[in-house]
């Protein structure tokens, strides 16, 4: 997403969100061992693990795992404690570990100023706002942890049930939000789409779930390590205006920018 860009100094917390970890550029492979590594201590449970059960759960050398766990370790994803060097996902991590795709999935509830956040992105645009975590623990996905309505509840609520069920849950493929998620991650699961332009952008752009409202979404990064998405769907008539286009990238950049120094409780970070 290339450098980052002090903003200013806000605090707050982001709980809600899985943190992932962003990988390497120089290997592939260190995407597939991060999540190896991530998803061995998702299995065993809460609580605290020693490195030989994590390699062992994660099917990789002790030492390879260790060299992932200390880097997660830097990024705050994971907890060291102990002399003997046990290893924990940090509280913001533990969450509901699966769902069905068609059902929504039930998440910690927002601080109030992440909600304050998503509420003041939807009023400064008139339009629907959403907050969406990964959840890469099978097949990877966007998952739906707050969102703002403003005065288009009925429009949205009385939306067909695939519909409804799109917008809580979905493969990162299938849209914006799920692709500036892609976008951090590089290759994972096999996609072969080109999310270069995301990258260079620093958002994404595309139809939604909602008939007639274009999706544009951003980043929410936790220090390094990609922690989710902010997403505005906007009725597709003021897309069509360029200035009005642009001011809808902006909010959601900024949303997404505070959201993340809330997030790392160090400024926001936004991509250049």
């Amino acid at each position: 997403m290339g450098d980052a860009k002090l903003l200013h100094n806000r605090e707050g917390e982001f709980a809600l969100l899985h943190t992932v970890a962003t990988p390497s550029d120089r290997t592939g492979g260190a995407v597939a061992r991060t999540m190896a590594v991530l998803k061995a201590l998702t299995r065993l449970g809460p609580g605290e693990h020693p490195l030989a059960s994590v390699a062992e759960s994660a099917r990789l050398p002790a030492p390879t795992v260790h060299r992932y766990l200390r880097a997660l370790v830097r990024e705050g994803v994971v907890d060291q404690r102990g002399p003997r060097a046990r290893y924990a996902l940090t509280d913001a991590l533990h969450g509901p570990s699966s769902s069905t795709p068609a059902q929504p999935l039930q998440v910690v509830p927002p601080s109030p100023a992440v909600r304050a956040e998503i509420v003041t992105l939807q009023s400064r645009t008139g339009q629907v706002a959403f907050v969406y975590r990964p959840h890469l623990i099978g097949p990877p996905m966007r998952i739906c942890a707050e969102r703002a309505y403003g005065p288009h509840a009925d429009e949205i609520l009385t939306s067909p049930q695939i519909v409804l069920r799109s917008l809580e849950s979905a493969p990162l493929e299938a849209d914006a939000a799920g692709l500036a998620i892609l976008a951090c991650l590089g290759s994972i699961g096999g996609n072969k789409i080109d999310i270069a332009h995301v990258r260079e952008e620093g958002h994404a752009i595309g139809p939604s779930p909602l008939p007639g409202r274009t999706m544009v979404a951003a980043p929410i990064w936790y220090g390094s390590a990609v922690a989710g998405s902010v997403a505005l769907l906007a009725k597709d008539a003021p897309m069509q205006r360029a200035t009005t286009r642009a001011r809808y990238v902006t909010a959601v950049m900024d949303t997404a920018a505070a959201m993340s120094g809330q997030l790392t409780r160090s400024g926001p970070r936004r991509a250049s």
